[in-house]
């Protein structure tokens, strides 16, 4: 159990009271909407097709057939108290929300099985600042929102962890340059799955994004970074490994809250605390990537160019993994009801991991950066089973793929090429509230295994969808979703689904 002299308990308790006193500056709104679903997914095969399940933030389960139902309340912010965006603005606005979600299912006992909560915040707004507890949908990343792969280190795919954050969470303009540089920042401590191989871990996660260039003007760029360490924690005592001090204990406290911020290694060399890994590695496992983005206007057209360079450790700052990334073009037409709107490709590689060595007292031999594994942290970059970043490199599929060291996946040595179309598509009918949208999804991805357990041969996938959303003008509006995905190759089973769902929402203002 935690005690209160952890800097997460401590931040806890000082966030709680400026939340409290923020709610006490506004009184609580009524919902501004409510949203209720019922929907089923349905397999030729035991598991769910992969675009079905990826990046639906860990509430479709892995195995079909399944029922699901899904009900939300949200408060957004009180547009006629809400603040201008100004520096120094001094109104409070108050918002909230909760999601609940129950999976019925014939196949397994795991927790997304149960009922889920994915999202409960309550969030307060003073100025250009955000402030929110508990847990909401997110992404981080300069990358397309919607028909994206996933950013590679925060995708949407896993569920919600429970964090207190600090925000700038719109582009702000900053005055002395006229508005011509604006920033988007978060700073937040989260914590991971309390019943993991490390039990208790916390989060730190901070990001800063810089946009050059007017909101009107005909070129925008984009620069930044975001920072995710899993620290703290202590290891089942029934499996310790050399890597994590005898007593299970890794590193906590505010000393080495400040290294796991700053990234600085310890000074330390108190072996009661510290062992070789923590001295040599940092405290904590550390990764993220550094993003660069274009956005051109060209009238009738809107052109998103991205890069995200992935870290996991020095390897991006000696540029021997500059190789790895994800690249993604977007068009977009300036018209909503557009019958094809946005069209994306993409392009991830993580197969370099700058290479198959990692020799510490040699700059350009400090590869095998093995994504999403770590030596003391083995349930990987996940939460609850569910990858956090990218779907593509996911966890062990089974026994007969476990990693031989024992930690979260096979498979983060990967090429995939996506396409996405979206759109709408004009039908006319007086049942039909509004044009019917859509969404296509392709992806093919040849999958290398790690360095240290190549698969051999290689494994090669296929994953389509197809989804339209179709909004109805019965019963006061009803939305009417169907979806159909397909598996085909080596790494999944090969499968065709479906997901079928009515959903009603509500809004009140």
């Amino acid at each position: 159990m935690r005690t209160c002299s952890k800097p997460g308990c401590l931040c806890t308790l000082i966030l709680f009271v400026i939340a409290s006193c923020c709610l006490q500056a506004q009184p609580v709104r009524k919902p501004t909407q409510y949203v209720a679903e019922a929907g089923t997914y349905l397999s030729s095969s035991t598991e769910t097709p992969f675009w079905l399940r990826a990046n639906q933030y860990g509430i479709v389960p892995n195995r079909s057939p399944v029922a699901t139902f899904r009900a939300g309340i949200y408060s957004e912010y009180d547009t006629s108290r809400q603040s201008t965006g100004r520096w120094r603005d001094s109104n409070f606005a108050v918002g909230y929300g909760i999601n609940v979600v129950v999976n019925g299912t014939q196949n397994g006992l795991s927790y997304e099985h149960n009922v889920l909560l994915p999202e409960a915040y309550v969030k307060v707004r003073r100025g250009i600042w955000e402030l929110y507890v508990g847990r909401r949908r997110e992404k981080f990343g300069l990358a397309d929102s919607t028909l994206s792969t996933g950013s590679y280190a925060w995708s949407g795919n896993a569920m919600p962890l429970p964090k207190i954050q600090i925000s700038i969470p719109n582009f702000t303009p900053i005055g002395f340059t006229k508005g011509w540089v604006a920033i988007q920042g978060t700073f937040a401590h989260g914590y991971m799955d309390a019943k993991g191989y490390i039990q208790n871990p916390m989060l730190h996660q901070k990001s800063l994004y810089l946009r050059f260039g007017h909101q009107r003007d005909f070129m925008r760029f984009y620069a930044g970074l975001n920072h995710q360490a899993v620290w703290g924690g202590k290891a089942s005592p029934d499996n310790i490994p050399g890597t994590i001090q005898p007593s299970g204990e890794l590193p906590s406290g505010l000393l080495n809250y400040f290294y796991v911020v700053s990234t600085l290694y310890p000074k330390s060399k108190d072996i009661s605390e510290y062992n070789y890994f923590d001295l040599t590695n940092r405290v904590g496992n550390h990764l993220g990537s550094v993003d660069i983005a274009a956005e051109i206007d060209l009238a009738r057209y809107t052109l998103y160019v991205y890069r995200q360079s992935l870290y996991d450790d020095g390897s991006l700052f000696y540029l021997i993994n500059i190789a790895d990334g994800l690249n993604g073009v977007r068009i977009r037409r300036n018209d909503d009801n557009a019958i094809v709107r946005d069209i994306l490709f993409e392009f991830l590689n993580t197969t370099s991991q700058g290479g198959p060595d990692f020799i510490l007292e040699d700059a350009k031999r400090r590869g095998k950066d093995d994504y999403f594994n770590h030596q003391q942290f083995r349930d990987g970059w996940a939460y609850r089973q569910h990858t956090i970043g990218t779907p593509f490199i996911p966890p062990a599929l089974g026994p007969k793929d476990q990693y031989p060291f024992g930690t979260f996946t096979a498979n983060n040595r990967v090429y995939v090429f996506h396409t996405g179309i979206s759109g709408s598509l004009p039908v006319n009918g007086s049942a039909l509230a509004a044009p019917i949208s859509y969404q296509i999804k392709l992806s093919y991805s040849r999958n290398f295994g790690t360095y240290n357990a190549p698969f051999t041969p290689v494994r090669n996938q296929f994953s389509g969808y197809a989804g339209v959303v179709v909004p109805l003008s019965i019963l006061g509006g009803l939305q009417l979703t169907g979806s159909v995905a397909v598996d085909a190759g080596t790494l999944y089973q090969n499968s065709v689904g479906t997901f079928l769902s009515i959903r009603k929402i509500v809004n009140t203002n």
